[in-house]
């Protein structure tokens, strides 16, 4: 079952109102990547970074993400990423291939870059999974990946003050 999105009340959005947001999605299954989108930028606007921190880069596929995610990491212009995209299990290995890899290739740029690196890469069993974690509720995924990334640059920088 999917949970609610909720923020935390003890997020300090003072912290982050300056940060520069990169989100990096696939043009594969683009009405349902759009949907993360949308809600993951509504949720960096509640939470105060401006519009004009947060930008847009669109890979062909999930399978291109980490390439696409690395140059804007490499770039020094952004303090974290949100990547999206979606993976539909098929007869083959492919979906398991493309899932894990792309899965590891973020996890190891986050670890590279030294910024949050949020991986709502969507692998699902079918399709109506996908749609469900890419509704316009408060289920939305792309609120998950929002929600990641701030609260992980809200603790690196506490862990830089203290």
């Amino acid at each position: 079952m999917l949970k609610k999105q909720t923020i935390d009340a003890s997020f300090n959005t003072a912290i982050v109102k300056n940060k520069k947001i990169a989100i990096v999605k696939a043009d594969y299954y683009f009405e349902l990547n759009s949907n993360l989108e949308k809600a993951c930028k509504k949720t960096l606007l509640q939470n105060g970074i401006s519009t004009e921190n947060i930008k847009t880069f669109r890979a062909p596929g999930s399978w291109e993400l980490p390439l696409i995610a690395q140059a804007v990491a490499k770039s020094g212009k952004f303090d974290a990423i949100v990547t999206f995209g979606i993976i539909v299990k098929g007869d083959t290995y492919h979906f398991d291939m493309i899932a894990n890899e792309c899965a590891r290739a973020l996890m190891q740029l986050s670890l590279d870059y030294s910024i949050p690196v949020a991986i709502e890469v969507l692998a699902v069993n079918n399709l109506k999974q996908a749609q469900e974690r890419a509704s316009r509720d408060d289920k939305n995924k792309g609120i998950e990946g929002a929600m990641a990334v701030l609260k992980a640059l809200q603790i690196l920088d506490e862990i830089q003050t203290h």
